[in-house]
């Protein structure tokens, strides 16, 4: 019950001072929800500046009416980690509120549009680096998948796309020092992502997993849960969108990260 409790409501990952009671009002803070869209992937960030997608999910996804039910009317950017439906899928849902007056979107990053080294300027103080691929890459599906790690002082959160094995000993070969707080996890868990090796080196406090529920793919796969669960520090904080709907991260920049609650 306890360890339920903790997962349901506690705080994703985060070093605090022993006094926080100080912190000014005004503190920048991120907000970072994995949408409960099934078999797909779509995260919405919500910076002090603007507004921006990781990911648009699926075309029955409804990720239109997910940003009308939450004010969403101003997008900063829309960055697609690959074209595959299940995560470009929601850009004609997003074309058709843009025609309607619904949503201003400043810029679409399609797959291949960013490399390795760019930076994105949306999550101001954060700092926003293009991990994966390298310029004039030639990987196409999954392993064409843009890596994104947002960072403040502290803490950093890495999108992984769908990238897999091969993919993570590759960045791991550009970053040996890689290490991460909040991991979303590739490939919807499946067990060709997520190696030893690459969860051994970045040593993720929190995973974050969106799949369809009873998805016909068995994603998360078991053996990658399993990993998951010997290497994060504490298992509760593995959190999936066919388990736990939509799952909201609040970050606190040069303090830490929360989980608040599902939608």
């Amino acid at each position: 019950m306890r360890l339920s409790i903790m997962k349901k409501y506690f705080f994703l990952f985060a070093l605090l001072s022993a006094c926080t009671s100080g912190l000014p009002e005004n503190q920048d803070k991120l907000h970072i929800e994995m949408l409960n869209v099934g078999q797909g992937l779509a995260f919405l960030i919500k910076s002090p500046r603007c507004n921006t997608l990781y990911d648009t999910g699926t075309p029955s996804s409804g990720l239109d009416t997910m940003l009308r039910n939450r004010g969403v009317k101003a997008l900063c950017s829309v960055i697609i980690s690959h074209d595959h439906n299940d995560h470009a899928g929601g850009l004609p849902s997003l074309e058709e509120m843009a025609k309607n007056g619904e949503i201003s979107i400043n810029r679409v990053i399609l797959s291949g549009g960013m490399a390795r080294g760019d930076t994105i300027a949306d999550f101001l103080p954060w700092s926003a680096r293009i991990l994966f691929p390298v310029q004039g890459s030639s990987l196409t599906e999954n392993a064409s998948s843009m890596a994104m790690r947002i960072s403040d002082t502290q803490n950093s959160f890495l999108f992984m796309g769908d990238l897999e094995a091969g993919q993570e000993k590759a960045i791991l070969e550009l970053e040996p020092l890689l290490s991460v707080t909040a991991l979303q996890v590739g490939h919807h868990g499946s067990k060709t992502s997520s190696s030893w090796e690459f969860l051994a080196q970045t040593q993720p406090k929190i995973a974050l997993i969106s799949a369809g529920k009873n998805n016909s793919y068995g994603h998360p796969h078991p053996e990658t849960l399993a990993k998951l669960r010997i290497v994060l520090p504490d298992s509760t904080q593995i959190f999936r969108t066919d388990l736990d709907g939509s799952v909201v991260v609040e970050w606190i920049y040069g303090v830490g990260m929360w989980r608040l609650g599902v939608q």
